[in-house]
């Protein structure tokens, strides 16, 4: 009998609750290495436009202009490195929680997140060639609709090939939504079959093919809850907290840099915005997408429900 999408739902709100510091560890460096890696990255960049770049005169800029570009880059590089790492490792994790996720399922005697990174990273070759598999559809269906207006644009009217656009973009859309779906256990049959890339999207498809509604009820409960409900709780608590006076200063700084001499801060005022309100809303964002990131183990608990699900009632 198919277990319900509610009961899978709680039951991987169980797991993740239960074990959260561990299944947390396992995210830290992931998360907190990017926005490591992107301050190192902003960071100096800021103070070297602040303390030595403004002060000088658009001769001398363009005289040491090799040099200042050299400079640049050696700033950014240790932390586009810390970046670079973390962003893989989160690659690495998105795959290895569903083996964590396998052992706590099964009371299996509990092993560091380590282990299960480097059992991913032994495959590193086919699972980058799957990333770029995923991608690739991501990358073919959004490109159709501005291959279809930039075509419309030579025979017919602005008009008309607006309408091409819109309406292209959003079929693609919708069919990109369906394929996701069915290819929604990929990282769950990478994780605990030994199958090529290939195989893993066709296995994905096959497991979904007779429980395309239940992958989208699931996906639509996870979605409401852990991309909107949660981020945006620790936004507003945040943005009535002392913290929030902190959080905003690197955002504000760069906002007034990035808006330096451009009409869009008058185009703000008129609808009542200050450059002070877009910072602070982009630190929410910023804050809203890294507790996303943050719960990642809570979705690979439920998806994980549902693979063993599917599998023992379809493969058994």
């Amino acid at each position: 009998m198919k277990k319900s999408v509610l009961k899978i739902f709680l039951h991987g709100l169980g797991i993740y609750l239960k074990n959260f510091i561990p299944l947390s560890r396992a995210m830290l460096f992931p998360v907190f290495g990017q926005i490591a890696g992107i301050f190192l990255i902003l960071g100096p960049v800021y103070f070297y436009r602040q303390l030595y770049l403004i002060k000088l005169s658009p001769p001398e800029l363009q005289k040491n202009l090799l040099f200042i570009l050299f400079g640049l880059i050696i700033m950014v590089i240790p932390g586009f490195a810390i970046f670079i790492k973390a962003f893989w490792d989160y690659m690495i994790v998105m795959v290895s929680l569903n083996t964590m996720v396998s052992d706590i399922i099964r009371a299996k005697p509990p092993t560091g997140f380590k282990i299960h990174n480097d059992a991913i990273k032994l495959r590193t070759k086919d699972y980058i060639i799957l990333l770029f598999m995923l991608m690739g559809l991501w990358l073919v269906f959004l490109a159709v609709p501005f291959v279809l207006l930039a075509a419309a644009s030579f025979v017919l009217s602005t008009t008309f090939s607006v309408a091409i656009f819109m309406l292209s973009m959003i079929t693609c859309l919708a069919l990109l939504g369906i394929i996701s779906i069915y290819l929604c256990l990929s990282f769950q049959v990478f994780a605990f079959e030994a199958l090529g890339p290939l195989r893993v999207i066709i296995k994905s498809y096959e497991m979904i093919e007779n429980n395309f509604w239940r992958a989208v009820g699931l996906g639509l409960i996870l979605f409401v809850l852990t991309g909107v409900v949660i981020p945006l709780v620790f936004e507003e608590l945040t943005r009535f907290s002392p913290f929030m006076d902190y959080l905003v200063i690197p955002f504000m700084s760069y906002a007034s840099i990035l808006t330096q001499n451009m009409p869009v801060i008058g185009e703000l005022s008129r609808y009542g915005l200050t450059l002070a309100m877009l910072a602070e809303e982009t630190a929410l964002i910023a804050l809203g997408t890294t507790i996303t990131m943050f719960i990642l183990p809570f979705g690979s608990a439920c998806f994980t429900l549902l693979y063993f699900d599917i599998k023992e009632r379809k493969y058994s």
